[in-house]
């Protein structure tokens, strides 16, 4: 049974649906005890503009925590965040923690040589998979995060399983040991559909190659919708999640502890 959902977004991102009371309602049907809900941060040196605003945050925040005050005797209610590790002022971080229980890391840019990003989708060049494990280890460095959501999102547009993703792989791993981050199984990757590899059809993530080296590690991991409407808390997606973790020899943990 899913007991919690520490990935969940809310309209304000302009690619989701929903505010915080419609999850809500949905997690308390299902019997959920607890759910953090994870919007995308304001970020304004990012080329998308599928985050909410800087002016936003506070009606964010004050979403959040009239519903967590409304069903308090229901279910316990998290505020959090999902940043990029794009910004090494360690106040644009700070700035969100005073206020939220926890950041979530969801790494969706790389910054090559010449100081422009380029989608973690869209990943095609062994240096590239490189730098996007080493930004996610230097985030998990910090402290600052509590999960790594996606960490093996390099896989979405490259074509093999190569040294280059075996080696990304063995760096995230040991970086959740070093710093005790844990690793989100991302169902929503698998939303996606699969596509068709030289080792036979895969989802773009989460990628069982991955897992397997990960699994080596023994980190933390939790399962998570990453949630973009109400109904996906639940959906046969998160049903059929679980059923690939068990079949990959892959232990969850249920509930996520905050840095």
């Amino acid at each position: 049974m899913i007991k919690t959902n520490y990935h969940t977004h809310h309209k304000l991102c302009r690619h989701a649906q929903g505010t915080t009371v419609d999850y809500v309602k949905h997690a308390v049907r299902a019997g959920f005890t607890e759910l953090g809900m994870s919007d995308h941060v304001y970020n304004e040196n990012l080329p998308d503009r599928y985050r909410m605003l800087a002016s936003e945050v506070n009606d964010y925040i004050s979403d959040v925590r009239a519903i967590q005050n409304q069903f308090s005797d229901k279910i316990k209610i998290h505020l959090g965040f999902e940043c990029e590790y794009v910004e090494r002022d360690e106040s644009y971080y700070e700035t969100f923690l005073k206020d939220a229980d926890y950041l979530i890391l969801g790494h969706h840019y790389i910054r090559n040589a010449y100081g422009s990003l380029t989608s973690s989708f869209g990943l095609t060049q062994p240096h590239e998979v490189l730098q996007y494990a080493q930004e996610l280890v230097d985030g998990m460095a910090t402290g600052y995060f509590s999960l790594v959501a996606h960490p093996d999102l390099y896989m979405c547009s490259y074509q093999e399983f190569d040294e280059a993703c075996e080696k990304a792989a063995h760096m995230i791993a040991q970086a959740s040991i070093d710093h005790q981050v844990p690793l989100e199984f991302n169902a929503n990757g698998m939303r996606r559909g699969m596509k068709e590899t030289s080792l036979g059809k895969r989802y773009d993530y989460p990628r069982e190659e991955f897992w397997q080296i990960v699994k080596t590690y023994n980190p933390k991991i939790i399962l998570s919708s990453d949630a973009h409407a109400p109904h996906l808390l639940t959906d046969q997606t998160m049903e059929e999640a679980q059923k690939v973790l068990k079949s990959w020899g892959l232990e969850k943990e249920d509930y996520l502890a905050f840095k």
